[in-house]
């Protein structure tokens, strides 16, 4: 018999509901799919702009981001991948990993998640962003 859930409210909740907004809030977004300017969507957010950006005239390992994230709900998964390569990656994953944890959270097993977490090592998505920043920054003119 699975258990019940545990009562709204806990950590795993809280992320839960800031990886459902990362993946919402894109849909609302109009990302224009033509043109050239594949960053600073963040700026309609009232983010301030990337400060590494600012600083070394280079962009982060998030820069794009955003702009990825909205070119692939709008549908432009090659220029998605252009705004920032691992975009389409990342939100792939943080969609399955919202997905599960929804699944887990109904059968009262939300605990799970952390095994789930623990095989997947932040480590491997920490060395996809910076195997995909070193590419991308390889491949900026004037380098």
């Amino acid at each position: 018999m699975p258990k019940t859930p545990s009562k709204f409210g806990t950590p795993y909740d809280f992320f839960a509901l800031i990886i459902a907004g990362a993946l919402i809030v894109p849909f609302f977004l109009d990302p224009g799919t033509t043109g050239t300017n594949l960053s600073g969507l963040h700026t309609r957010l009232h983010l301030p702009p990337c400060l590494f950006l600012v600083i070394t005239g280079l962009p982060c390992p998030f820069c794009g981001l955003t702009t990825s994230f909205a070119l692939l709900t709008h549908g432009a998964l090659g220029r998605a991948f252009l705004a920032n390569p691992s975009g389409p990656p990342l939100y792939g994953i943080m969609l399955c990993l919202l997905v599960i944890y929804v699944i887990l959270r109904l059968r009262g097993r939300e605990n799970l998640l952390l095994s789930l977490i623990n095989r997947i090592s932040g480590k491997m998505l920490i060395i996809m962003l910076v195997v995909m920043w070193i590419a991308r920054l390889a491949v900026i003119p004037g380098n």
